[in-house]
């Protein structure tokens, strides 16, 4: 299925960096997706779209809309 559609997907996160660029915070995230292959799949959400205490290891749910990882929440 292609990541251009909108939609929700399960994962796991591998790699967490935080980011202040200008004043706003960003998250990069890398991952892999259930169901998506063995290839992490990396990008970038404003802090407030990402919980607080995001950790790698956590399971997440990953929105994603014409391919941009949106938001990431705590499954």
């Amino acid at each position: 299925m292609s990541l251009l559609l909108p939609q929700t997907r399960a994962g796991t996160v591998h790699s967490i960096r935080l980011l202040d660029i200008h004043g706003d915070r960003y998250v990069d995230l890398s991952l892999s997706l259930e169901d998506y292959g063995s290839a992490p799949v990396s990008g970038r959400v404003g802090a407030s779209e990402c919980p607080a205490d995001l950790k790698v290891g956590d399971r997440v749910s990953v929105h994603f809309t014409m391919g941009v990882m949106t938001r990431i929440t705590l499954l």
